[in-house]
Parts: structure tokens; sequence; C-alpha cells
């Protein structure tokens, strides 16, 4: 599968590594050169021409941490921040580069082929050597705290004729990463990113549009072929709004796409846009003349726009919505035609803010933005960057989805989730199973939610989780009747039955899902009791010391299995647990009868008669007393006894 990541610096960084890890994945990442900050400034005022080097450093150094240990030695090579201690004024070259290799690199490089040393030992040579010779100041003051990379970057540019595309290639290839291809988003030409905010105030280098800012939006920013001179600047902060907007957009020159791209987006199967900081690391790539017109025409595939986890400095007054209708703003600004969000983004991606059941932005999220899929999880494991394998993982299934022949292997499972009154506990058991790792089981997923006529908004929450169906019924409707419900709505190949309560743990499906593909079963039960240490204890605590609830709960569930063992010759541990799984072809002929209990029995009664086995599992459960909410009763065990005995006497 060819992925197309767009991408920063450090922004998408686990997300690429995941994807670079991948034998089935072939990762292209695209970046732009804008950034001027710190050491990149330094190169790009001191190298005529020069780009800024540090999100394709970033993005070569993260992925080649990830390669080999060689990589991981030539990642901290690159990463490694030059520091004189202020013992140097004015010396040769020569010198310069002698008391580098000597303190820094000699250590470094002898890790690294010998071709690949020489290069880089010469770029990083040459480079100073430019860089010292348009320096007006003593080398010290700008030599501390210069990235080794970007040396090494500026020295390529040079020695490739002043060609940024080639000199990143170069770069590549000497440093030796296999596992993805870094792509420059333009041809090459030199541009400034500059910004104007809402109120009017100009932020005239990428510096100050990533830098803490006001929570006034960013209104525009603009790529221009070179800085304003202090005159320009001044007549820009006094002009008003409108004005400024005038005469930056005239002085605006948006750069070509490099062709490579083109060629590399016409090849790909799922293009993504990564998270980062947006007005700097990606909008400005969106902006490339002809970069829209070649993924809109990329109907037939998915582009996954992945949302940061919290606001950058730039984002802080954005929305989910608004970042998405700003890049297509940008994407229809180096455009031929102009057009629908849908066009570039087909599936969004939300992790939800730690601590809370909504991402920011999400409820601005509306068909405003035309048709758009929402996929809302916990997109990351530490609340701090995106969980790269869950992110690959998503991405991975929303392309295979579509329809590839690679999706052919996959298999879709259909979850039914009958619930009342669950808005306490279904957010969490939503959020598990939306941000669960699907694809590493190799199947897609469904999720169904049938609701049986709730008062306290549990519809409307399961309504709010993009990626679910929602089913309602009249209040009143028995558990039974809900499941026949969901069964009857899902699509997939397997269908499993999960409680939205909270009580049994996520990997019960998969443990169930794995059983039914393994075995050719046709019916699986995920059984409580095989994991029980002691049933008659977990009974007490859950029953509180009610002695006859406790009685008829504990008798009843073994009443239950004799009658199903004698009756049926389906001896089944735990006939009423709330985790069933089913192919496709057997549920079709089941009754699908039942209110409540009794359709667990009724599962029992046709599985029988069609001579079919039932395999169990055992599942994690942590029960919930009837204080805490819990609804099954021992009138609904009442009923599954009648329909074994009842049918038996048919």
């Amino acid at each position: 599968m060819h992925v197309v990541l767009f991408s920063g610096g450090r922004g998408a960084g686990k997300i690429a590594q995941s994807l670079a890890a991948r034998p089935q994945v072939r990762l292209t990442v695209v970046v732009n050169a804008y950034d001027d900050g710190l050491s990149t400034g330094t190169v790009r005022r001191l190298v005529p021409g020069m780009l800024g080097p540090s999100d394709v450093r970033k993005t070569v150094s993260n992925l080649l941490e990830v390669q080999d240990e060689h990589g991981r030695r030539m990642a901290n090579l690159l990463e490694h921040r030059l520091s004189l201690d202020g013992h140097v004024t004015r010396v040769s070259t020569e010198e310069l580069l002698r008391r580098l290799l000597s303190s820094v690199l000699d250590s470094r490089l002898k890790h690294v082929s010998r071709l690949s040393g020489d290069l880089i030992e010469h770029w990083i040579g040459l480079a100073l050597e430019v860089m010292q010779q348009a320096a007006s100041d003593d080398v010290a003051t700008w030599i501390d705290g210069m990235s080794v990379g970007n040396l090494v970057l500026g020295g390529a540019f040079l020695d490739g004729g002043r060609n940024f595309n080639l000199a990143i290639n170069n770069f590549v290839e000497a440093v030796e990463l296999r596992n993805a291809r870094i792509l420059n988003v333009t041809e090459g030409e030199n541009r400034v990113l500059v910004g104007l905010k809402r109120d009017g105030t100009f932020l005239h280098d990428e510096v100050s549009i990533v830098d803490r800012q006001s929570d006034v939006p960013i209104e525009q920013i603009f790529l221009l072929p070179r800085y304003l001179t202090p005159h320009e600047e001044e007549s820009i902060t006094r002009s008003t709004f409108s004005e400024a907007m005038k005469i930056l957009t005239e002085f605006q020159h948006l750069p070509s796409l490099n062709e490579h791209v083109e060629i590399e987006l016409n090849s790909s199967d799922v293009i993504v846009y990564g998270p980062g900081t947006q007005h700097s690391s990606l909008y400005p790539s969106y902006m490339t003349k002809g970069l829209a017109d070649v993924i809109a025409s990329k109907s037939e595939i998915e582009k996954v726009f992945i949302c940061n986890l919290s606001p950058d400095h730039d984002i802080q007054s954005e929305t989910v919505r608004s970042l998405v209708l700003k890049a297509t703003k940008y994407f229809n600004a180096g455009a031929i035609d102009v057009r629908d969000p849908s066009a570039y983004v087909t599936q969004c991606l939300i992790s939800t803010t730690p601590g809370s059941n909504q991402p920011w932005g999400f409820e601005e999220l509306d068909t405003g933005v035309g048709t758009i899929g929402v996929h809302l999880g916990k997109w990351t494991s530490d609340g701090l960057t995106h969980d790269g394998n869950k992110v690959a993982n998503a991405v991975s299934t929303l392309a295979r989805k579509r329809g590839n022949d690679e999706a052919q292997s996959l298999q879709t499972v259909s979850v039914v989730v009958p619930v009342l009154d669950e808005a306490e506990r279904l957010p969490t058991v939503l959020e598990k199973l939306l941000a669960h790792d699907w694809l590493l089981d190799g199947v897609i997923p469904e999720f169904i939610v049938v609701d049986g006529g709730s008062t306290d908004g549990t519809a409307q929450i399961a309504a709010s989780f993009p990626g679910v169906q929602l089913v309602q019924m009249h209040r009143g409707t028995g558990r039974g009747e809900a499941l026949c419900a969901g069964i009857s709505a899902s699509k997939g190949e397997y269908i499993v039955t999960f409680p939205g309560d909270d009580e049994y743990q996520l990997d019960a499906i998969e443990s169930v899902v794995r059983t039914l593909r393994a075995h050719q079963t046709q019916v699986v039960f995920g059984s409580r009791v095989g994991l029980c240490v002691d049933s008659d204890k977990r009974l007490q605590t859950i029953y509180g010391g009610r002695t006859r609830t406790y009685f008829l709960s504990k008798w009843g569930g073994v009443s239950l299995s004799l009658l199903s063992g004698l009756f049926w010759r389906r001896w089944v541990a735990d006939v009423l647990t709330s985790v069933k799984g089913f192919r496709r072809e057997f549920i079709c002929q089941l009754t699908l009868k039942g209110y409540s209990a009794d359709w667990d029995a009724r599962v029992i009664v046709d599985s029988s008669r069609m001579q079919i086995a039932i395999a169990e599992v055992p599942v994690q459960y942590s029960p919930r007393t009837p204080s805490e909410g819990k609804k099954i009763r021992a009138r609904d065990g009442v009923r599954a006894l009648r329909v074994l005995l009842v049918e038996r006497l048919r």
C-alpha cells in the first residue's frame, strides 16, 4: 500500500515511523521548506537561495531512528547541536572543520560507510566555507546551536548547483535512508512565509507564525518571493486590513508542484494530512500550484485529515471545522478549479481531549464541510503525541475499506451494542471500540448501537460518535428485541453482540472473532465463568448480601446450563453472557425472537436443532451491582428457562 503523508518536522513523527516500519507499506513523506527559525534561519541567511532545511532534516532523522542501529547513529549525528564553548573567534574554515571533526564528528562518522562519511565531511566543509565568507560577525556567534544536519543539507545544496530538491535526494542517499522517500512539495523555488491576523497584525516571517501570539485567528498566509524591506513592512502595518490583504495578495507568488510529488500522488493508495503546525508545516504545502488538482483527481482513494491533539500557537481559536475549511481554502489557492472540502478530505481522525468525552471543536464539524467521514477515538497513548500504530492502523483500514484488492483479505465484523439509559458508561465503551487496533485483528469493524428508548440522552451520545450507526427503538423494548434490530441492520461477515455498560473488556470481541475465524465455528459465547476464580464469591459481591437475589442468580445460572446440556445437548457454562459471536450464514437461520434473556435461550435451541456446535472462550468481566445500574433481573432468567423447557416439549 502506497501512502503519501504530508508532514512537518515532528508533528506526524510517530505516524511516519509506524508506517515506515511496515513492510507492506511504501511511504512517501512530502514536506515544505519555508521554516526560518534558529539555525535554519542562519543557514538561509548565509547561503543565498537556500530553503529551510530543518523539516527535511527532522523527517529524515525521525525515520532513521526506526530503520536500524546504523540509522539511529546517523540520526544522532544529524540532530547534534554544535557548541564551540566561546573559544573561537575568527579562524579558518579548515581549522573550524578540524575542531568540529575532532570534537563531534569523528566518533559518529566512523559508523557510516566511507563514501557517506567523505560526502558528509565534504558538505560540512563546503557549507562552513560559504557561510563564514558571508557572515559579517564572528563564527562563534552563529555556529553555536547549529545542527549538523542543517550544515550537511546546506553543503549538499551548494554541491548540487544550488538545486534544493537535488540536495534532498543526495542527502537522503548519503545518510542511507531506505524506509521512505522524502520530497519537497515544490520545484524548489525560494519563498518566504508571512501571515496576516484577523486584527491586522502582520506576521513577517515563519517564526512569527509559529511563535506564541494572541488568540486572534490568522486570517491568511502568503508565500512571497522575498522578505519585505523595513519600509514595505511599515507600509503594511499602517494599512487597513483590506489594504494589507490586497498588497500581500498582489506580492504573493505561488511555487510550482514538484513533478516527483505528482508521480507519487498518482500512484498512491491513500493520502494523509498529518498533524502539526498547520499554518507553517501544512497549509503552505497545500498552496502549491497544481497540487490540489492532482489530489482532487484521485477520487477513488481516501484522503485522511489527522487533527492535532491540542491547539498549537497558530490555531488557538480554531475548531476542527475551521481547520478543514482553511485547508480547502489553501488547496483552492493553487488550483485551477475551486472545489468543496470533500474533494481534498474524505476522512477525519479526531482524538478526544484527555479527560473529556468530546474533542475540541468536534461539535462544529457539520455537513457544511461536505461528505467527510469523521472517526472519533483516543489516537494517543500518552495524551501528548499521536500513537503511531493506532493511527497507522486506522489509515490502513480506511484505505482497504475503499475496496482495493488487498481488502479482500480483510473480513468485516458488525458489533451490535444494545443500550438503555447508559449515558454515563456508553461514551467509554464507544471510545474503546473506535480507537481499537482492528486492523491488527485483520477485520474492518461496523458499530451499531440500538437504543431501547433511553430518556437520559444515551441516543444523542451514540449519534454524536462518527462511524456509529444508531438504531432507535421505543421505550419498553427488550434487550432481545434490540439485538434482533441491530442484527437486521448489520452487514458484517461476523456479528458480535457487546453490551454498552463497560462490564466486559474489549478483548472479549477479539477472542470471539478469533475463534470464529480460526476454527470455522458458527457460534461462540464469551464465557464469564472461564476466567472466574470464585464465581460464588463474585455473586455475593454483586448482590451485596441480598440472599434471595444471590440464590436465584447462582442456581438460575446453574439451571440454565444443566437444561441446555440435558435437553439440547449444548453444555454451555454461561448461557446469558452478553458477548456472543456468529457467522452471518448461521445467524440468518436463527428465529431472531425473544424479548430479553429468552433471546439467548433461543440461540441454544436453534443451534441444537440445526446441529451447530457452540464454542466458548473465557472473557474478562467486571460486574456492577443493581445500585450501579445492573439491569438483568431474576425474571429474565425465568424467561430463558421457560424457553428451554417449552421448546423441548413441542
